[in-house]
């Protein structure tokens, strides 16, 4: 179990990935979140995870098993030591 003194409160997917650092979208340079049509880009990590944090749902752009980056929405928070 992370230590919460060195952990950050991440939401995770119901396939269990989560919003991480990584998740920056190799065509724009940006993290992408909220809901299809909507989506605001954050050029850092930490201001991304704040708004997902402010959102009824939180939802984020990452790739899937083929590559492809598509929409997945949180379905229960967890404390990280990924960031």
């Amino acid at each position: 179990m992370p230590s919460p003194k060195n952990s950050t409160l991440l939401p995770y997917a119901a396939d269990g990935s989560c919003f991480n650092s990584l998740l920056r979208c190799p065509s724009s340079g940006f993290y992408m979140v909220g809901e299809e049509g909507k989506e605001l880009s954050f050029e850092h990590f930490d201001a991304a995870l704040e708004h997902i944090k402010m959102m009824y749902t939180p939802r984020w752009r990452r790739p899937n098993q083929v590559g492809d980056w598509e929409i997945v929405s949180a379905v229960k928070w967890e404390l990280s030591n990924q960031k």
